[in-house]
């Protein structure tokens, strides 16, 4: 006679068309690049680990997926009929724990989703960020500087869930109030190409004009930027390359100070033409 914890290891075959999703996946969307890869591996090899599942609490003759969708999709891809999968009991808390852990140990989450994801935990189950890190397995800061992201203007979240700027830039530019602020820096990190280093001594600046901050790596003297707006020398070269490159070219410099050290400087062309763009760069050689 089988005990509770043979059934639990015990692989079964079960179609495909009696299985659902997991109702608490995190991930929103998957590589279809990975996914493909996945496709031809079952393809040549089959499934090689099982898939994990529930049955489903409203429907007895139906399969909840708790881990293993990705391999479930692949299976759906070559129209296989079954799937080789390991029966649980799970309750609603761990189906939404056991998915986040898959997904964030294999770094299948964006940062928005794993954000969403801790967000849901904690709401629907009444927890704490701390209650939430424990069962996760990740530190406390770590939950709530996540969690953190959702304050964000929609445009700078979606930018982070395409992972097009570092959850850091984020961070740093959750320390400024203003949403109109927020967003005014967020384009300058996508235009300008700022590392998370000198945004943070852009958000400092703008947190301690004085120059009196908190962050030790920041503090005083203060931090100042300079462009063509505020120094005649500096428009003098942008006319220079207006001139070098034109027509239908713009030109910008500006550079970062902290006291009397460079802390970093740019020069920008910018171009609306593919023919313009191939014509500067026959010019700079």
């Amino acid at each position: 006679m089988k005990n509770k914890s043979d059934k639990d290891s015990e692989v079964r075959q079960i179609p495909l068309d009696r299985i659902i999703p997991n109702r608490f996946q995190p991930r929103k969307s998957m590589d279809p690049e990975s996914l493909q890869e996945l496709i031809d591996s079952i393809k040549i090899h089959g499934v090689l680990e099982p898939i994990v599942v529930r049955q489903d609490p409203e429907n007895p003759n139906t399969y909840e997926i708790i881990m293993g969708e990705r391999r479930f999709r692949a299976c759906q891809a070559l129209k296989k009929e079954t799937i080789p999968a390991v029966l649980k009991e799970a309750d609603d808390r761990q189906m939404m724990e056991w998915a986040l852990i898959e997904n964030t140990h294999r770094k299948d989450l964006n940062p928005i989703e794993r954000a969403k994801a801790y967000q849901l935990l904690a709401d629907t189950f009444h927890l704490t960020h701390e209650e939430v890190a424990q069962r996760v397995g990740v530190g406390r800061t770590t939950v709530t500087d996540f969690i953190r992201l959702l304050s964000l203007p929609a445009e700078i979240q979606e930018d982070v869930g395409r992972q097009t700027i570092k959850v850091g830039h984020a961070i740093a530019i959750l320390a400024v109030p203003d949403s109109t602020r927020r967003l005014s820096l967020w384009q300058r990190v996508r235009n300008e190409d700022l590392s998370v280093r000198h945004l943070r001594i852009i958000v400092d600046a703008y947190l301690h004009p004085r120059g009196i901050s908190t962050t030790p790596a920041v503090r005083s003297p203060q931090y100042k930027e300079f462009h063509s707006g505020i120094d005649p020398n500096l428009r003098e070269h942008e006319q220079r390359l207006w001139k070098k490159f034109a027509p239908n070219v713009e030109a910008r410099i500006h550079y970062g100070k902290i006291g009397d050290k460079f802390i970093f400087g740019m020069i920008t062309i910018n171009c609306h033409s593919e023919a313009d763009f191939q014509r500067i760069l026959k010019i700079i050689g």
